[in-house]
């Protein structure tokens, strides 16, 4: 009874610390970047060294998901705890880096688009969410960028916005779809958000 009793208790301590691992650290690299059919992208997000939380579904797939299914994949690529994703920093590189991959070859996908969910960085602005699409940018050697800029209205000296991403495209006849999050920010390094100030007048979105 004993013996049982010792197991159990280090059955539950073992269990907890489990569950301070997956609720309260960063998202662990294994769980990073989820693939489908040997399908996976890669992405670099402006000059930050973080990886970005990356799911990836077949189109069809994705598209018979219902509202909670597509909650908890913006909640997965929105990271766990602060720090857990990268940031645009819009001063020092204003742009996404892609490449696709099929069974581990970087290849050249078909029809390649991006949407973009933005929300807004400051509670002032009368639009809460914004939506963007628009085309990849072909740098060669089978590697895309898509250039990003400020989305909201700012109200603030240094704004700091998140977005979320999804890049549709065609490998070998079927559609995919993957999604990632990112924020971004025109702060230099170093910058202390608890010392922003009002600007005398609001900037509107960039077009």
């Amino acid at each position: 009874m004993f013996k049982k009793l010792v197991i159990g208790l280090v059955f539950l301590v073992v269990a907890f610390f489990v569950f301070i691992r997956f609720a309260f650290l960063p998202t662990p690299e294994f769980l990073r970047n989820q693939e489908v059919d040997g399908v996976k992208v890669e992405i670099r997000i402006s000059d930050d060294e973080r990886k970005p939380i990356i799911r990836t579904y077949t189109k069809e797939e994705f598209d018979a998901f219902d509202q909670a299914k597509i909650e908890n994949i913006n909640d997965d690529v929105d990271g766990r705890v602060e720090g857990d994703i990268p940031c645009i920093h819009l001063l020092e590189d204003n742009k996404i880096y892609i490449t696709f991959y099929k069974d581990g070859e970087k290849i050249e996908p078909d029809d390649a688009h991006i949407k973009i969910t933005t929300y807004a960085s400051d509670y002032r602005d009368p639009t809460k969410t914004r939506h963007i699409e628009g085309k990849l940018t072909d740098e060669g050697d089978k590697t895309y960028t898509y250039a990003t800029k400020r989305y909201s209205v700012q109200y603030e000296k240094y704004f700091f916005e998140y977005l979320r991403m999804e890049i549709t495209y065609t490998i070998n006849g079927k559609d995919y779809v993957s999604i990632f999050g990112t924020f971004q920010d025109n702060a230099p390094v170093d910058t202390d958000f608890f010392e922003n100030e009002d600007l005398k007048k609001p900037l509107d979105p960039e077009e």
